[in-house]
């Protein structure tokens, strides 16, 4: 039981959390827009930042959209084209038979030309403790492992575990990589804000 609730991130209270999260984002990126010099101001607005990321319950867009408030970056989402049920248990079993048997489940093309952008940022929910598998297919058939020019963050939301082996899954798959620091939160809390902030600071992207 234990695994199958770090699997995937709870589903209750989801649409409050959400609300509430994205609330305390907004109002933190508001603050800062007003208080922050003109200077600072231009100076993030040269970074050029890609959000890509997988979402199944809907904790990891509520991070995504957070850094976009706070960055102005724009936000890419990885897809399947075969949607996982919306049961718990029933998606538990299939992400795990597929992990089991490594099949890569398809995802939608994904209209992102990372000749754009300086920064990618990387989100993922934690299943059976890794990244999900159809963030990993876009990063492979992305060829982003060979993008070694671009600064690459990592984020993972969670049910309980923290960020178990999410951030050895990236370092694993970006060995050459431009590397920032790894962010981890539990889906569905609110008031994370000065921490997200506290992280795009200390990797330089805000």
């Amino acid at each position: 039981m234990k695994e199958l609730f770090e699997m995937l991130n709870g589903l209750s209270n989801r649409k409050l959390n959400k609300r509430s999260f994205l609330a305390a984002c907004g109002a933190a990126a508001a603050a800062a827009a007003i208080s922050a010099p003109s200077a600072g101001a231009a100076s993030a607005n040269e970074r050029r930042i890609a959000v890509i990321y997988f979402s199944k319950t809907g904790h990891t867009q509520s991070l995504a959209e957070c850094v976009s408030d706070m960055t102005g970056a724009k936000l890419f989402r990885v897809e399947t084209v075969d949607p996982y049920p919306e049961e718990y248990r029933e998606t538990t079993e299939i992400v795990k038979a597929e992990i089991e048997n490594n099949i890569a489940r398809p995802i939608k093309p994904l209209q992102v030309n990372l000749d754009e952008f300086d920064v990618v940022i990387l989100m993922t929910p934690t299943w059976w403790h890794h990244v999900a598998r159809p963030l990993q297919t876009w990063m492979e058939s992305a060829k982003l492992a060979d993008r070694t020019n671009l600064l690459i963050l990592t984020a993972n939301t969670h049910g309980g575990g923290g960020r178990m082996h999410t951030r050895e899954d990236f370092e694993k798959w970006l060995p050459q990589s431009r590397l920032g620091t790894h962010f981890t939160v539990f889906g569905g809390v609110s008031r994370k804000d000065r921490e997200v902030r506290r992280w795009l600071e200390e990797n330089k992207v805000l």
